[in-house]
């Protein structure tokens, strides 16, 4: 090979090193960049606010357990049967047995060994409730940090509610057919006060004649005045 070959390809190997360090220079310039754990490249963006947290208000267990299908909470049981035990007179096994268990004293069956210590069970005082259940079932550890029962709960996003409900409608039969759902919460919606104007876009009352275009509203329970007749036609 030649020298002016060897030269040519050796200007375009410089030339073509030269620009990669120079698009990378140029990167450098344009971007903030900070050392991470893997490689990349820091873009500044401001920061919104997602507004408060929602706080949810209390479970209308009255409505929801009085909706629940028992048949499919006898299949959500099976996720409690490697530990628990049903069956009336069943004995314990890894958790005390669950027949008969809303309405008991928690932690209160005789013989069985309960984990002691800071958050478990044997601290916690009154009877298993419909709700005590739920939140036990939602999150074991959540109820009562001190427990030593090895499961997450069920507690999905979309049917995690639904479930627990058909769960505890089914243990509801098991020995607890005798304590009664919780009444249903009243309405969230607070009635109208009476007099009030009525909003913007409201059905009117049953039987009230809505208004002329321009005319003020007629007081509660006034009597509407006649309306004038259209002059009769020449």
């Amino acid at each position: 090979m030649s020298d002016l070959g060897f030269n040519k390809i050796a200007f375009c190997v410089l030339g073509t090193a030269l620009a990669v360090i120079g698009l990378n220079e140029a990167s450098h310039a344009m971007f903030q960049h900070e050392e991470h754990e893997f490689a990349g490249y820091y873009v500044a963006i401001e920061e919104t606010t997602t507004g408060p947290a929602v706080v949810e208000g209390p479970r209308d267990y009255g409505t929801l357990l009085a909706a629940a299908d028992v048949a499919k909470g006898a299949e959500q049981s099976k996720k409690c049967v490697q530990c628990h035990n049903f069956d009336q007179g069943g004995a314990d096994g890894q958790g005390p047995h669950l027949f008969g268990v809303l309405g008991r004293d928690i932690a209160s069956v005789a013989g069985f060994k309960y984990s002691t210590g800071g958050g478990s069970l044997t601290e916690l005082e009154g009877e298993w409730t419909y709700e005590k259940l739920d939140h036990f079932i939602e999150r074991p550890k959540g109820f009562a940090s001190g427990t030593l029962m090895n499961f997450a709960g069920i507690n999905s996003r979309i049917t995690g509610l639904q479930d627990r409900m058909n769960l505890i409608a089914y243990i509801r039969t098991l020995g607890g057919e005798g304590i009664p759902l919780p009444a249903p919460l009243p309405p969230e919606a607070a009635a109208p006060v009476d007099g009030a104007a009525p909003v913007d876009g409201a059905a009117p009352v049953d039987g009230a004649t809505p208004p002329a275009d321009g005319a003020a509203p007629a007081a509660p329970g006034a009597t509407p005045a006649p309306a004038t007749p259209a002059p009769a036609p020449h």
